[in-house]
């Protein structure tokens, strides 16, 4: 299993900066923003920057990399929304492939979700990755619920990807607070993952505990055990059927808060390798 955190690009040594970041944590996987997440604004690559994080991300064994994208797309918009939203998308899908990046992960949005699936795909067309073996995998994100927003339901995100070739990440603290009890049944959630979406088509995991209540549809995370879920994220995590997934904390981030979450899954990994 590969793991790690949302690390940040903002610094002198820009996405290398990332790559840094990671060797001193010892982490096996990062994800980055490919430019801000909250601004339509695009990023240029400074020059070097895109050689200098291929050259240390390969010198660290390739280290599986996330980009997350905008938190302002919204695919199943309409109009000029949806026209920007997949715009955005299709710039962090060509962004991933030009730095080797595994994959590129999108909120699903509000609306309809056939636009979403629609908009999806077309992001796709446009960065070309459909014409590259080894291009991104494009990852819609389960949601926690609230408003129309889309995916909070397995059975919706089915319908987004089915018969196409994106694939779900699945964050644990949105699946708590949408109904889903990895608190009570961790296994059998996995269960249900495997049966609708199957876990071939689930790479990348978020994982993060959840200060909202079962089912409240609050989307706001907490450290590990410093939530609602609790040791059931343990059960989770370490189920056989996950050892191969890229898992992400998209905890908040202090020299104290790093080295508590990084401690307690490192423990729970090492416990379940001992048995």
């Amino acid at each position: 299993m590969h793991y790690g955190f949302h690390v940040s690009i903002s610094g002198q040594q820009g996405l290398a900066g990332a790559v840094i970041e990671a060797e001193l944590l010892g982490l096996s996987a990062i994800q980055i923003f490919a430019k801000s997440p909250r601004s339509w604004k695009l990023r240029g690559l400074k020059p070097g920057e895109l050689e200098g994080f291929r050259a240390r991300r390969e010198n660290l064994g390739g280290l599986p990399t996330v980009i997350h994208a905008s938190y302002l797309v919204n695919l199943g918009a309409g109009g000029d929304l949806w026209d920007k939203s997949v715009f955005s998308l299709a710039d962090d899908l060509a962004k991933a492939q030009a730095l080797g990046a595994e994959y590129v992960v999108v909120h699903p949005g509000s609306g309809d979700w056939q636009r979403a699936r629609e908009g999806a795909l077309k992001a796709r067309e446009l960065a070309k990755v459909g014409k590259s073996k080894n291009g991104p995998r494009l990852l819609l994100e389960n949601t926690a619920g609230g408003g129309e927003k889309l995916g909070n339901r397995l059975e919706t995100l089915l319908e987004l990807i089915e018969g196409t070739p994106l694939g779900l990440c699945f964050d644990t603290c949105h699946a708590f607070a949408a109904g889903y009890p990895i608190h009570q049944d961790p296994q059998g959630v996995i269960g249900q993952l495997d049966a609708i979406i199957g876990l071939a088509n689930l790479p990348v995991i978020h994982l993060n505990d959840s200060v909202g209540e079962f089912g409240s549809g609050v989307d706001h995370h907490a450290g590990l055990l410093e939530g609602e879920i609790g040791v059931g994220l343990r059960t989770f995590i370490t189920d056989e059927r996950l050892h191969d997934k890229v898992v992400i904390l998209e905890t908040r981030r202090s020299t104290h808060e790093d080295a508590h979450n990084l401690r307690v899954l490192r423990e729970w990994l090492e416990d379940a390798d001992s048995r």
